[in-house]
């Protein structure tokens, strides 16, 4: 074999090793997930963080993204791993989902200890927080975050004062997508008509919507509180004794006994209301001419009271109902320092309250 032959012979084995190299069947295997992730950690106050570092999609911005049949499903599983402290299944499948898991340290609660997901990109898919050593089951939910200016904060300071379990919180404006929902029920706010997909109150197609029925469905002794804010119409906030601070439903119109939690709460919310001459509270379900903004076509709502299809039907069965819809004028959802006696510690009493006498 002559020399010319040798280097021919040396450079095709040199380009065998190289092709097999590139992508023959020696690579070595993709490493397994890490089995013990890393969690994010975050110190802040958790006022401060959804209302100034949390993200939100805008009214009609188009930016809300319904999410598919598939990624309910998944959803479901993630929630359920949260709720269960399997925190390790939890990272390693939100991702999937386009979430993060936080460790949050609360320093405006003593360095309280949370456990958030939270959106990676912006697509209006909420923020959940769960409190592992809260030592009720309370949940806090808040649909409305923007359209009901201050729920998102107020949710907050409810959430500490109450120690509650769960806060969901949506994170899109309720008109930030055209398409309506196909759930039953009309308004007047986003160009009138059926609700928007973007609506967390009013569809079931949500992350918001399976994360409170999943809540719910995880124990008997869950109660279910959803701020909103009414306006001045129905809700008015002159800082006078004419003022309607509070519409309460427990989803119904339906007069029900005293001993129901919406009744009980509206009567605290009243005893704590009357010495500040600043308004007064009214039950959707005690008698009275005035019944509005009772919530019997939120979805959530229905599902809690029993119903199989809360999409399309209202809920029939109120009886020790877990589930609060809370209306609110603007003066009980802020606390703008002007030295009124109506915050949201106002409400936060009246909870405290309430649950003590049952």
């Amino acid at each position: 074999m002559n020399a010319g032959t040798v280097n021919r012979a040396a450079i095709f084995s040199i380009l065998l090793t190289v092709i097999a190299g590139c992508g023959g069947g020696s690579s070595a295997p993709a490493p397994d997930p890490d089995p013990n992730p890393v969690i994010e950690t975050r110190t802040a106050d958790l006022l401060d963080y959804v209302s100034g570092s949390l993200r939100y999609v805008q009214a009609y911005s188009e930016g809300y993204s319904v999410p598919t049949a598939s990624d309910l499903n998944q959803f479901d599983s993630l929630a359920t791993a949260l709720l269960n402290q399997d925190l390790r299944a939890v990272q390693l499948a939100a991702g999937d989902l386009g979430f993060r898991l936080l460790r949050v340290i609360d320093s405006g609660a003593g360095n309280n200890e949370l456990y958030c997901l939270e959106e990676i990109s912006l697509r209006g898919q909420g923020f959940y927080c769960v409190d592992f050593d809260s030592l009720n089951s309370h949940h806090i939910s808040v649909p409305h975050p923007l359209f009901d200016s201050h729920t998102n904060t107020e949710s907050v300071t409810v959430m500490r004062a109450t120690g509650a379990r769960f806060l969901s919180l949506s994170s899109t404006h309720r008109c930030s997508n055209a398409v309506t929902s196909s759930c039953s029920g009309t308004t007047s706010v986003c160009g009138g008509g059926a609700y928007k997909v973007s609506d967390a109150a009013h569809n079931v197609d949500s992350f918001f919507f399976h994360f409170g029925m999943i809540v719910h469905d995880q124990s008997a002794s869950t109660h279910t509180m959803q701020v909103h804010g009414c306006g001045s119409a129905a809700c008015p906030s002159n800082n006078d004794d004419g003022d309607i601070v509070a519409r309460l439903s427990a989803g119904t119109t339906d007069n029900l006994p005293a001993t129901e939690l919406v009744n009980v709460l509206n009567a605290e919310l009243n005893e704590n209301l009357a010495p500040l001459q600043l308004g007064s509270s009214l039950s959707c379900s005690e008698p009275s001419t005035d019944k509005q903004l009772c919530g019997t076509t939120n979805t959530l709502g229905r599902y809690i009271n029993g119903q199989s299809d809360p999409c399309q039907n209202s809920a029939t069965n109120f009886a020790n109902s877990r589930w609060l819809h809370i209306e609110q004028n603007r003066n009980i959802r802020q606390d703008d320092g002007a030295g009124d006696g109506v915050t949201p510690n106002t409400l936060v009493d009246a909870i405290n309250d309430s649950f003590d006498r049952r």
